[in-house]
């Protein structure tokens, strides 16, 4: 056998010539395509002959190192037809029920008690400071001061129960222990130093500055020239921001008994 020697120009030629027979199976099969990239007819995707990667290249070709998918939109065989299912025949209206005999009407229920809790005054006090030296020996040397005033003239004749939510600072020169009570107080005790007094609260200064109180009593107003109703704080040492929210509500004279403190 005589062996055949090729120079580089022939080896060049001759793998053009393998390529093109090794390629052109694929350049008759571009023509052959169920696809042609539409629903109707389907895709064309090109799978790496190396990273098995499958990619759609939008179009009917498939670049260098991968291979043809031609994934055409092929219909299977259609089914028979299943049986016609039957619907179920409708049931029966049922009977309307007897309508029963009215019942008698009920006895009436007892009359309630009178009302109370109805707001009729509320008014929140100027805010002022109390000065006290802090020096005193017994409650009555207290500095007393008088937040509000409520006058007959203030509210309808009646019986009342009366409230004041009470806040303030204590100075920052106060020792620790000096008092501070607030109450209410009628004027002709006030004025005598009476000790007559009604919802008193107190606190001592230590180590909060804030200061807190909640004070309620009753009281009644049966005539335009009773004695007007105080609310009175007496401090041991100087307290600053006092100011007072104050509420009162009617009480009946059947609920008296049963309201007042």
């Amino acid at each position: 056998m005589k062996h055949t020697h090729f120079s580089g120009t022939s080896k060049f030629i001759a793998g053009v010539i393998v390529g093109a027979v090794f390629f052109s199976g694929s350049a008759i099969a571009l023509n052959n395509y169920v696809s042609d990239n539409t629903p109707e007819n389907g895709y064309l995707l090109c799978a790496n002959n190396k990273t098995k990667a499958v990619t759609f290249p939008n179009k009917l070709s498939c670049p260098s190192g991968t291979k043809a998918l031609d994934l055409g939109a092929v219909t299977g065989v259609e089914g028979p037809e299943g049986p016609a299912g039957s619907d179920g025949s409708n049931g029966y209206n049922g009977l309307n029920g007897l309508t029963g005999p009215a019942g008698p009407a009920g006895p009436a229920g007892p009359a309630g008690s009178s009302s109370s809790g109805e707001l009729l005054y509320q008014r929140r006090t100027t805010r002022i400071d109390i000065v006290a030296d802090g020096t005193y020996s017994t409650f009555a040397s207290l500095k007393k001061v008088i937040l509000s005033k409520i006058s007959p003239n203030d509210l309808p004749l009646g019986f009342y129960r009366v409230s004041a939510s009470i806040s303030g600072l204590w100075a920052d020169n106060v020792p620790d222990g000096r008092l501070f009570s607030c109450y209410f107080q009628y004027k002709k005790d006030y004025d005598v130093s009476g000790s007559y007094q009604m919802g008193s609260a107190e606190a001592e200064n230590g180590s909060w500055t804030g200061i807190s109180l909640y004070v309620d009593g009753g009281f009644a107003f049966t005539s335009s020239t009773d004695d007007p109703m105080y609310l009175v704080c007496a401090a041991g040492g100087t307290v600053k921001e006092v100011d007072a929210l104050i509420k009162i509500t009617k009480i009946e004279f059947a609920n008296l008994k049963n309201t007042l403190p």
